[in-house]
């Protein structure tokens, strides 16, 4: 039977599938999957693709799995959203290689008779000292930046080069789509995968980040029938509940853990 893998985020960095870390991938094919639950990191050069995502793009499409990917807060937005379009699983995805598929917010997928719920997205952590905007000149923002800087800020992002407002879903119709895509399974699904969390989970693990997108999924949570629901986003490797997991850098067997 396919295999079907988690992860956390990888923000770039996904030797963590390399044949050592995780040595299982040589009996796997591309009927299997591991899922990345956000800030995939790979199509983050807001100027293109570079030479360094390039070969990790290609490295993960030559692997004999197939990777999947939520959307995190730390992306790319335009070019996630520039990926063209295909329908897999039952739904659309971006595929950013063949075997390298963008799942995208609030369509439930069926891979291989297991129905998954995704919704990516979340409020980043780092940006607390602000948002440098672009406005005016290239040397503008960026004076701007190294005047932060040096002024002790250190959490902060630039808008439209580090930090897309789309981290937060904006549009209300998606949202609908995800609530419309459930209903037509009955609010019935064996696995959610997000980034962030709802809010009773994030209390579980204490903190505090409260926004729309954690709103909207507190009611999927209350509303939803699952079998394990796996975020990432807090870099924990935590059993939160005992069907909620926080994963970051273990790559968990899902039949594993349904057995």
């Amino acid at each position: 039977m396919p295999s079907i893998w988690i992860t956390g985020d990888t923000h770039g960095d996904v030797t963590r599938l390399n044949s050592v870390n995780f040595p299982e991938q040589s009996h796997m094919t591309k009927d299997d999957v591991v899922i990345i639950c956000g800030d995939f990191g790979l199509l983050w050069d807001y100027k293109g693709e570079n030479k360094e995502e390039k070969f990790w793009l290609d490295w993960l499409n030559d692997k004999p799995f197939t990777t999947l990917f939520i959307d995190g807060n730390h992306e790319c937005f335009p070019r996630l959203f520039a990926l063209p379009e295909e329908i897999r699983y039952g739904a659309p995805v971006g595929v950013a290689r063949d075997s390298v598929l963008w799942l995208k917010r609030g369509f439930v997928y069926d891979i291989h008779g297991i129905r998954i719920f995704a919704f990516g997205g979340a409020s980043s952590h780092d940006t607390m000292d602000g948002i440098v905007n672009l406005d005016g000149t290239d040397s503008d923002w960026r004076n701007t930046a190294k005047e932060w800087y040096r002024q002790g800020k250190r959490y902060y992002r630039i808008n439209q080069v580090s930090w897309w407002k789309d981290e937060i879903e904006q549009d209300s119709r998606v949202y609908q789509r995800g609530l419309v895509n459930l209903a037509a399974v009955n609010n019935q699904v064996d696995l959610i995968i997000t980034h962030c969390c709802s809010n009773d989970t994030c209390q579980l693990i204490g903190v505090d980040d409260r926004d729309r997108m954690t709103d909207y999924l507190q009611k999927i949570h209350d509303s939803v029938q699952y079998d394990y629901w796996f975020f990432g986003h807090h870099h924990l490797n935590r059993t939160v509940a005992p069907r909620e997991i926080c994963i970051y850098k273990q790559v968990l067997h899902v039949y594993d853990i349904r057995e």
